[in-house]
């Protein structure tokens, strides 16, 4: 009998109980796909790192059940260990990144995503697909810095309940009177300074709130380092960046960035001292006539990493594509078919 784990997040975003839900995904499992199943429900000390720990069967599908955190605790632990199985997703999230491109999930009401997920996992196909490790963490989606992709982590979980897919909306919006944060960038060795508002390296096309990276491909070993709202990034052009325009998503359809395809890259944030204020000056004169030194600002030098969509420490970020990394099930034509038909 294969083997099957489903591992759920009880929290997630879009999900109503999983007394409402997990018994008939378990049934579907076990009935259609002849799966003998067990569950892991997360907690908020589980991590990707020990996820799986406890298990010593070997299992022929990981099935995770819950937003783009459980998703991307289940690819890391997969992919990390190089265990041989393939993931299954039943997205229950509100972003839904990886589930969204690899068209799992679509939205429309006169359907059970669920339902749709499961279809998938037992009548769909297996697909390698690539992956990026932001300083040791695996992601699917995207990973990034700077006041927009702060924006994306910004939203709690009662308003991401609430507005869904608006509330990542509303944090970009206040975030467009930030000041451009100054980068240092090395991609695949060129090594440039840039002001952006934010710049995010992505494995997907779609972002949720907007195409990020019509070039983006999950099967091309490689990773879209984008960089929005740059000033004066002519001269740059000679790195191999094309020009791009915002399509109504995150960029607002306005703002100009560029993408340039990249295997590695690093991200740090150049310090910037803020000038010191008529009082802190005073205090620094009266420190220095008291022992002899000066008291500076410290140099903000250090900002917040986030993958796919989760805080995931701070900046300097190196970032790496994984090709091939993990097997996932997706929609077979003939499901995809199905699926835009009903949409």
């Amino acid at each position: 009998m294969n083997e099957a784990l489903v591992v759920y997040n009880p929290t997630a975003g879009s999900a109503a109980g999983p007394e409402l839900w997990l018994g008939a995904c378990i049934h579907r499992l076990c009935t259609e796909g002849g799966y003998r199943v067990t569950t892991l429900s997360t907690t908020a000390e589980t991590t990707p790192d020990n996820l799986l720990e406890g298990f010593t069967q070997n299992f022929d599908i990981v099935v995770a059940a819950g937003g783009d955190g459980t998703v991307r605790m289940v690819i890391h632990s997969v992919a990390s260990q190089k265990l041989n199985c393939k993931v299954g997703i039943v997205p229950l999230g509100t972003g839904n990144l990886l589930a969204r491109n690899l068209k799992i999930l679509e939205d429309n009401l006169l359907t059970d995503p669920v339902d749709i997920a499961l279809d998938v996992i037992l009548q769909g196909e297996g697909k390698f697909i690539d992956l990026g490790i932001m300083n040791g963490h695996y992601f699917a989606a995207a990973a990034g810095a700077g006041p927009l992709s702060d924006a994306v982590v910004t939203p709690g979980k009662r308003d991401k309940e609430n507005w869904k897919m608006l509330a990542y909306a509303s944090s970009m919006v206040q975030t467009l009177g930030q000041a451009p944060v100054l980068f240092k960038v090395t991609a695949d060795g060129d090594i440039f300074k840039i002001a952006a508002s934010g710049i995010f390296v992505t494995n997907v096309p779609d972002l949720g709130v907007g195409m990020l990276s019509e070039s983006a491909s999950m099967d091309d070993d490689l990773l879209d380092l984008c960089i929005l709202s740059p000033r004066e990034f002519g001269d740059y052009l000679k790195y191999g960046f094309h020009f791009a325009a915002g399509s109504g998503g995150i960029t607002g359809g306005k703002a100009p960035y560029y993408v340039k395809k990249v295997k590695t890259a690093e991200i740090e944030i150049v310090p910037r001292r803020r000038p010191l204020s008529f009082i802190e000056q005073g205090f620094n004169q009266l420190k220095y006539a008291l022992t002899g030194q000066h008291e500076g600002r410290s140099p903000q030098n250090q900002g917040l990493a986030m993958i796919d969509g989760d805080a995931c420490g701070m900046t300097p970020m190196h970032i790496e594509s994984a090709p091939q990394a993990v097997q996932v099930v997706v929609p077979t034509q003939a499901q995809q078919q199905r699926q835009s038909w009903l949409k």
